[in-house]
């Protein structure tokens, strides 16, 4: 079979016709950087680019109309991709240009980079439980900002028992991106917290334009541990928030979401237990009433049968108050060995017998090996909490 041969005429000419008849490159809009932008003939011919690509873009009569493109510029062309024949090249024929400002190309990319993320699913993972009781709760926050305050001071507030662990990063400059994703990577390789809380206090729309980075919202879509964000204030919202499992509006409010607060705890206790001492009253009180019934049914019978029920009943009676008095006793022991293992429970309470209780960043030193010289301790007394520093290694014998 003899090979067909094909002119370049025929070739050129298939693929102008490819270009026209598809849609996708056809009344388009696309934006990027101006780049060798020269004028010739009135016409202005100009690359646009980004960072992977660039295209041949031309402007008919462009200079005419007043149009002044300079290199470097942000701008977004509407328009079309033609082929041009006699060269064999395809550039984007443009009918209009619009100048884009900072923000303009912020935002733009902000589109782009949640419609991609949308696409891969990154939205749309099924959402993970919070633990009702966690043990160990880590914080990705600056160590010196008002917002990891608010966190330590909520859950110290509402669930003292809970650890707490920082993992410090800065939020703000040219280092933070690379600190931010090097804690989130820290926090995904520590195996035993129970949620995490990602957090930033109020700011501009520059200063939490961090949580809109996609490889920082990656690196918090890798995080295995249930990941609560709290950035910015009520009406802020960014791509971070739409990544983890739960958002809430405040710092505060995401350390409030994270742990139960131990007072409704004690409260539902006690009212549970309130419940408990009534229904055995009524118990009691119902089986009382039984037995009264059941004595005066037995006054209808002979003297010789009465003596006998009655005695028979005031020895059932006899038993069930002291099944019930049986009862009621190891209720009340278990529930006082209960009430004072949840005494025991309260970390301020060694406080209150001379002893203080010492914290580095929110978590708790418990072996000496722990401090070093210069280090910033927090002493908490039963009366109040002080900041010391570490002078020196000095062991000293009582």
């Amino acid at each position: 079979m003899e090979e067909k041969v094909y002119s370049v005429s025929e070739v050129t000419f298939y693929i102008e016709q490819l270009l026209n008849g598809d849609p996708y490159l056809t009344n388009i809009a696309i934006a990027g950087e101006v780049l060798d932008s020269k004028s010739r003939n009135g016409h202005i011919f100009f690359y646009l680019r980004d960072e992977s690509a660039a295209i041949g873009c031309v402007i008919f009569g462009g200079e005419n109309r007043g149009i002044r493109l300079t290199d470097g510029q942000m701008i977004q062309a509407w328009g079309s991709v033609k082929l041009y024949a006699p060269r064999g090249i395809y550039r984007f024929i443009c009918r209009k240009v619009k100048s884009l400002s900072q923000r303009g190309v912020m935002f733009l990319k902000l589109r782009q980079t949640y419609e991609a993320l949308l696409k891969e699913g990154l939205f749309s993972r099924p959402k993970r439980p919070l633990p009702k009781f966690p043990s160990k709760i880590g914080v990705v926050a600056s160590r010196t900002s008002a917002a990891f305050q608010d966190i330590i001071k909520t859950l110290q507030d509402r669930y003292p028992i809970a650890e707490v662990q920082l993992y410090h990063t800065g939020v703000q400059g040219e280092s933070a991106k690379r600190a931010l994703i090097k804690a989130l990577k820290d926090v995904n390789d520590t195996e035993d917290l129970d949620v995490v809380i990602l957090s930033r206090g109020g700011g501009s729309t520059d200063d939490l334009w961090i949580f809109n980075d996609e490889d920082v919202v990656r690196a918090l879509f890798n995080v295995r541990h249930p990941v609560v964000t709290g950035i910015g204030h009520q009406i802020d919202t960014v791509l971070a928030d739409l990544t983890a499992d739960y958002a809430a509006h405040t710092p505060t409010a995401a350390a409030q979401m994270v742990v139960p607060d131990i007072k409704e705890i004690m409260n539902d206790f006690y009212e549970s237990l309130e419940q408990h001492y009534f229904w055995i009253q009524d118990q009691v009180t119902f089986t009382h009433k039984q037995m009264r019934s059941h004595i005066q049914l037995v006054t209808r019978f002979s003297e010789r049968y009465l003596r006998e029920e009655k005695i028979r009943a005031r020895t059932d009676f006899d038993n069930l108050i002291r099944v019930m008095k049986t009862i009621l006793e190891r209720f009340r022991s278990k529930t006082e060995i209960f009430a004072s293992r949840l005494l025991e429970l309260d970390p301020k309470k060694p406080l209150k017998r001379g002893y203080a209780l010492v914290k580095k960043n929110g978590s708790r030193i418990t072996k000496k090996d722990q401090v070093l010289p210069g280090d910033i301790l927090t002493l908490i007394f039963a009366d109040g909490i002080r900041k010391v520093m570490v002078l020196n290694e000095k062991e000293e014998n009582n």
